[in-house]
């Protein structure tokens, strides 16, 4: 005698979730959560997250449209019929959530930066300068060469009198390396 269990009523098998997209769920888009269960008769789905009382969708498909940050966590897929009941949990990780915190903190780190390197300057700048040498009541003024031989003035005045007007101005050239004064030693013998 032939007898046929394939309409022998059965508890629902442990069920296999998909996620799709299967790679990373990024803010603003949309996630399909499918959960599938082999049962005899047909089972009811319901779809919970971890920690919450209430259920977040019924049926085997569950989509999450405008994912935010705080759909992030643990949803597990309920499968029952009057055999019995299974469940299985998946992860949601949201990337923009992760990806903000890190965004903030090197904002955060970068604007630290930005206001140390203002006060920094504010204060380099309330700084008295270093007073000029004076000789008596006259104005220095040095001429120096740099290292492309251009000319460049460099002038710190100093209150003159009336009666005082001179001007005292000096050439000054780098000192050049030795060598080099070797070789003009050489030369001119």
């Amino acid at each position: 005698m032939f007898v046929d269990t394939s309409c022998s009523p059965d508890a629902p098998k442990l069920p296999s979730v998909s996620v799709s997209p299967s790679g990373e769920i990024v803010e603003g888009s949309s996630v399909t959560l499918t959960c599938s269960s082999d049962a005899n008769p047909a089972a009811n789905y319901t779809w919970y997250k971890e920690n919450e009382a209430s259920p977040k969708a019924s049926g085997q498909i569950f989509t999450i449209t405008d994912v935010r940050s705080e759909h992030s966590g643990n949803y597990y897929c309920e499968v029952q019929n009057i055999r019995g009941r299974q469940s299985v949990t998946i992860h949601l990780t949201v990337a923009g959530a992760l990806k903000l915190i890190a965004v903030g903190t090197i904002a955060a780190v970068l604007l630290v930066v930005l206001l140390i390197l203002v006060a920094l300057c504010i204060r380099a700048s309330k700084q008295p300068s270093k007073p000029a040498e004076t000789l008596g009541n006259s104005a220095q003024c040095l001429q120096t060469q740099s290292a492309e031989q251009q000319d460049a003035l460099l002038c710190t005045t100093v209150d003159l009198s009336k009666e005082q007007a001179d001007t005292l101005c000096s050439n000054i050239s780098p000192a050049q390396p030795r060598r080099h004064k070797e070789e003009e030693e050489a030369l001119s013998v």
